[in-house]
């Protein structure tokens, strides 16, 4: 077979594991036609990207609760998510209220909205983010109570919710552990909750979620693919998500780099 780009080996391996409970390096070497060096760096890639789990001589799928810490999450794909942050800014307007889910990707969207001159409040269950916004001259916020995880700088759990409870926002922005043409989950139960209220306590939702979590499902359900109204990611989804996006009438939007490295 014609020989795969390095990215087109690797979705097809990720694919594979969502099938099968482990892969064998030789065998992937095989099959690609590769050095087996080659594939233990693909894995390696993978691994560090939280996609699979390396084992002797090969690598399994990931378990589907476990996810690294939003430390380490913060430090991958990085230019990726700065692109996505600087595309979802620009939705927000003067006298928006705004409810800004925990994660990393979100974390950077509130870098990025300390610095419009513009007024908006914003609600998040988020420390990182209530830290960063409260840098601003302009932003009101509004810090959940809740249950703290530090690993995840976030408040969760039956507090959060029904804080969430008491307030409306006009535009809301939430992470995720992964997304398919169905539905989009992640790895913690408590996170997914917290990300359900804020869809229903919010006019207008769009999903910040990076290539690397299309096509994976994860633990928990957090709504169907319909259920928001946009997604806002760094490259353009494959078409069987494209169209199923369009069916949905999700609004599909694409950070892509653009030649002055400004998000096109």
């Amino acid at each position: 077979m014609d020989k795969l780009s390095k990215r087109e080996r690797q979705d097809r391996i990720v694919t594979r594991l969502n099938t099968t409970v482990a892969v064998r390096i030789s065998d992937l070497a095989e099959e690609f036609d590769v050095t087996t060096e080659t594939i233990r760096r693909d894995l390696d890639a993978l691994a560090e990207r939280g996609l699979l789990a390396r084992t002797y001589g090969g690598a399994a799928m990931r378990a589907l609760s476990d996810e690294p810490g939003i430390a380490a999450r913060a430090q991958t794909y990085v230019a990726e998510r700065e692109r996505i942050a600087q595309t979802a800014a620009r939705l927000v307007k003067s006298g928006d209220v705004l409810i800004i889910d925990a994660g990393s990707t979100t974390s950077h969207l509130a870098k990025v909205l300390a610095q419009l001159p513009i007024e908006f409040r914003a609600i998040t269950n988020s420390i990182g983010v209530a830290r960063l916004l409260g840098q601003s001259d302009t932003a009101s916020v509004l810090l959940c109570p809740g249950d703290l995880r530090l690993t995840e700088e976030g408040v969760f759990g039956p507090e959060t919710l029904d804080f969430l409870d008491r307030y409306h926002a006009n535009l809301a922005f939430i992470g995720a552990g992964g997304f398919t043409v169905n539905e989009i989950s992640d790895a913690d139960a408590a996170g997914a909750a917290v990300k359900r209220k804020i869809i229903a306590r919010s006019e207008r939702v769009y999903l910040l979620a990076d290539q690397t979590k299309a096509g994976i499902t994860q633990f928990a359900t957090i709504c169907a693919l319909g259920a928001i109204d946009g997604l806002i990611t760094d490259a353009r989804p494959d078409e069987a998500m494209v169209r199923a996006l369009g069916e949905a009438q999700v609004e599909l939007s694409v950070a892509e780099q653009g030649k002055t490295g400004i998000a096109a």
